[in-house]
């Protein structure tokens, strides 16, 4: 079974990295778009705020975004590439922040029962662990494209 604490500690990693690698970010530099195909620092971000709103749900937690703020940063999306399709890159660590709060605070509620439920394919505990791994890939392309940015 997975428990409560250890998907505190893995979430509480791949945050810490992220915050690192986006401190001091500017939103010119979050809307770069890499030579080398891929997506932006801006869509990448919004990207894991909608990751969270989704599997925050399967905790009962509602999403602090709408649909359509959403839509923006789903796979398949159009890349952030300027001004003009971007949102403005301080928002989105707040939004970010704001998501590491309510999931902290449903894992210090959830119950091993919770976490067991089976929803879709998986139980609750196997779609957060696979969201993780989402997020800790997404962590380590970050790490690359802001030091490309500021380069």
């Amino acid at each position: 079974m997975i428990h409560p604490q250890f998907l505190r500690e893995i979430f509480i990693d791949s945050y810490s990295a992220i915050k690192q690698h986006t401190k001091g970010i500017t939103h010119a530099e979050s809307v770069w778009q890499p030579p080398f195909g891929g997506n932006s620092i801006n869509w990448i971000m919004g990207h894991l705020v909608v990751s969270r709103c989704n599997f925050l749900m399967l905790l009962d937690v509602p999403s602090i975004w709408t649909m359509d703020q959403c839509l923006r940063f789903i796979p398949g999306s159009a890349p952030v590439t300027g001004e003009v399709d971007s949102v403005p890159f301080d928002s989105l660590p707040s939004a970010y922040d704001q998501t590491q709060e309510q999931l902290m605070s449903a894992l210090d509620q959830v119950s091993d029962e919770d976490l067991g439920q089976v929803k879709g394919d998986r139980t609750v505990a196997e779609s957060l662990v696979y969201y993780q791994s989402h997020e800790a890939e997404h962590a380590g392309r970050l790490e690359l494209l802001c030091r490309l940015a500021r380069y």
